[in-house]
């Protein structure tokens, strides 16, 4: 959650989030028209700046369509209010596009999902990739559903153009 953190534009989302689920390391991979991913993280509620953990949960995805290679990522869900929140804790199943290339740690992608589009995000590593996803005017952060992703590519080499969904397993 630290490479997160260090995000500037992430700041807003972290002081006026309810809440929000940060995985350190997501492994994906896949070959030709079918791939997955796995990662474990930890799910906390925010207030007053200051993280409460309140759980565990896994990230289990399958997708499809052109893929070939693997990366490793990080990712992390804000949840805008308490009923959101708890939503997301029912265990859901989301769905994704995705248009991404990663070469070591350099890597690009564009993302729309039911829990809200990414948008563009470039960067060489974790920590010189800029988010964006709110207007920077204003400094509202940007929800859809309540829920808002972000995530930064560690490592890898993958190309893919695919469609998937993605399953969250609550665990206490």
């Amino acid at each position: 959650m630290d490479t997160f953190k260090k995000q500037e534009t992430l700041k807003t989302y972290f002081e006026q989030s309810f809440g929000c689920a940060a995985f350190a390391t997501v492994a994906k991979g896949g070959i030709f028209f079918a791939g997955g991913a796995y990662g474990t993280g930890d799910i906390y509620k925010l207030t007053d700046g200051k993280e409460e953990h309140a759980g565990k949960v896994d990230l289990v995805q399958a997708i499809l369509g052109f893929v070939w290679g693997g990366e490793v990522y990080s990712e992390i869900i804000f949840f805008e209010t308490a009923e959101d929140y708890a939503r997301f804790t029912l265990g859901n199943l989301e769905f994704s596009a995705d248009v991404k290339a990663v070469a070591l740690t350099a890597a690009v992608s564009a993302n729309a999902t039911t829990l809200g589009n990414q948008g563009i995000q470039m960067g060489l590593t974790a920590e010189q990739t800029l988010v964006k996803g709110f207007n920077a005017l204003d400094a509202k952060p940007e929800y859809t559903k309540g829920m808002k992703v972000f995530t930064l590519t560690l490592g890898g080499l993958m190309y893919q153009a695919t469609v998937g969904g993605q399953k969250f397993v609550i665990k206490g």
